[in-house]
């Protein structure tokens, strides 16, 4: 992410929090914009808490995080030339980061370890998601994972179902053709598997018994992304397993309950961290909760004070 890029995403951010920070004790519930309201001190605090954030981030080792901070800080105080020194080193350190997992994940390719690669240049993308270089290894690497899943299924076939293949049989070809997507499926070639998926529904759409087993392959792997936490990915993948089969199952409407309360909570927990610097973001993330959640009342009330703070806010200083 660049200087400018990041400059030009703080300054609302920054003014927005000034708004805000000047309208509310800091430990008030449901703060409010209000300049009539602002006291001399609101600025100081800012920065100090941004301060604050910047040197945990930086001690978790979240420079993205550390570098946004120190860009407040310094948008606060443009007079302060070492805060604009903490946010150089916050970008230095940014960019010497992506140096070095970059060198890590080519030197892995190299030596055939695609795992270490794959991890190293997912750590370059996260400093620097535009990164080229490490989009175009996770390419390659998984043009490699596709190479070697097309290698194994040849070589799953019996010779039988090769030369049933050759002629043309029809039960062998369709069979064929239904194993091909489950087993890019099993392998975690997610976007690939499904995709072949479809096809094949779409293709065969009363084949009631391979849509069954289809819908099962999918909620199996939704079941397993739900047990590590990936509760956004596994609804969707819950709900990919309900359009294929063409019906629900009990099991997976208790579970795609579950996980949209549970969605519902955690945008309206990333709401609550948002408001104080970002109203914008705040309104995001509660509209996303009430998504998942109509009858989440905590967000629908959230949402609603949100939405009055910002046209206060575009009222005091509307956009140019």
């Amino acid at each position: 992410m660049s200087t400018v890029t990041r400059i030009r995403g703080a300054i609302p951010l920054a003014f927005a929090l000034l708004l805000a920070a000047c309208a509310q004790e800091p430990v008030a519930p449901e703060p409010s914009p209000d300049v009539a309201s602002a006291r001399p001190d609101a600025r100081a605090q800012a920065i100090a808490r941004h301060r604050q954030l910047a040197q945990q981030a930086k001690e978790a080792g979240d420079l993205n995080s550390a570098a946004d901070h120190w860009h407040v800080v310094a948008l606060l105080a443009p007079g302060e030339q070492k805060y604009r020194a903490e946010l150089d080193a916050a970008n230095s350190a940014i960019r010497q980061g992506v140096r070095d997992q970059l060198q890590i994940g080519n030197a892995a390719m190299k030596s055939g370890d695609s795992d270490r690669a794959t991890q190293a240049m997912l750590r370059a993308m996260a400093l620097d998601p535009d990164n080229a270089d490490a989009a175009k290894v996770l390419r390659e690497i998984d043009r490699q994972r596709m190479a070697r899943i097309q290698g194994d299924r040849a070589q799953k076939l019996r010779p039988v179902d090769v030369a049933a293949l050759k002629s043309g049989a029809t039960d062998v070809v369709a069979q064929y053709d239904l194993e091909q997507p489950l087993e890019m499926l099993r392998a975690g070639d997610l976007n690939g598997g499904l995709r072949e998926l479809r096809t094949y529904v779409e293709a065969n759409p009363g084949n009631r018994a391979a849509r069954q087993r289809i819908g099962t392959a999918v909620a199996d792997r939704a079941s397993d992304l739900q047990g590590k936490g990936a509760r956004e990915q596994a609804y969707q993948l819950y709900e990919q397993a309900v359009s294929l089969r063409g019906e629900t199952t009990p099991e997976w409407s208790a579970q795609m309950r579950e996980l949209r309360r549970a969605l519902s909570d955690e945008y309206y927990n990333n709401g609550e961290r948002a408001y104080r610097s970002d109203v914008a973001l705040a309104i995001k993330q509660w509209e996303t909760s009430l998504r998942y959640d109509p009858q989440n009342l905590k967000a629908s009330a959230r949402l609603r004070d949100a939405r009055l703070a910002q046209e206060k806010l575009q009222r005091i200083a509307p956009a140019k």
